[in-house]
């Protein structure tokens, strides 16, 4: 057996027997080089491996966490974040990133309004980041959307100050890696895998309110569909 495979054997069996619980810390690198006199990138690999199963996480200049519950989400209905996260148990949070008006955009062909609001956040859960996301939405239709809160629930500004209601989505989603200012966003390493969202959403004459491009961490969400 491969020494970065004793390694993974042994944290795997620390998670097996409960000696490290959800959101716990895992030794560090270096402890871990020390206890198996091995090299960081041997250490890295299983840790790697471990992350790639969906058992552990990292974060920039913390270190490594047992992975908590995932959240899990119905592509298939519509979802608003925080009904969802606070009915599995979550307390969940959004911090804007960025908010602009552009006019130089590649959705000419989902938009024929000439000017978009381009707002970018990251979502967590119980304090951790968990997905970024992307919003694109007509300026004019939206007009002062900059003016209200928007840690909050977009669906229910809309909805309440514009008069305009989500009753249709639909999602492409997709295997990629976070982008690199993603990455920087979310504390993780550049290449980290996750699933990628394409979110249209519309209202109830079929035109299209928003169109959204999330990126969520993989071993943070569980997809979950019902057949009939």
């Amino acid at each position: 057996m491969l020494l970065y495979q004793q390694i993974r054997n042994y944290i795997h069996q620390l998670l097996s027997e409960g000696t490290l619980n959800t959101g716990d810390k895992l030794p560090s690198e270096r402890l871990l080089q020390e206890q198996f006199n091995s090299t960081r990138i041997t250490v890295r690999e299983a840790l790697l491996r471990l992350e790639a199963e969906g058992l552990i996480y990292s974060q920039t200049r913390r270190g490594w966490f047992v992975t908590p519950t995932k959240l899990k989400w119905n592509p298939a209905t519509k979802v608003n974040f925080y009904e969802l996260a606070k009915q599995q148990g979550f307390v969940a949070d959004t911090q804007v990133i960025s908010h602009q008006e552009i006019s130089n955009h590649d959705l000419k062909a989902e938009f024929s309004a000439s000017t978009l609001h381009h707002l970018q956040r990251a979502r967590s859960l119980d304090e951790r980041l968990v997905m970024f996301e992307d919003i694109f939405c007509d300026a004019v239709r939206f007009d002062g959307l900059a003016e209200h809160n928007l840690n909050g629930s977009i669906t229910q500004i809309m909805a309440n100050q514009y008069a305009t209601n989500v009753v249709n989505e639909q999602c492409a989603i997709s295997v990629t890696v976070l982008p690199d200012d993603v990455a920087q966003v979310l504390q993780k390493n550049s290449g980290t895998p996750c699933l990628k969202v394409i979110r249209k959403r519309f209202d109830e004459l079929g035109n299209l309110v928003d169109y959204n491009i999330e990126y969520w961490l993989h071993n943070a969400i569980e997809m979950t569909v019902e057949g009939h």
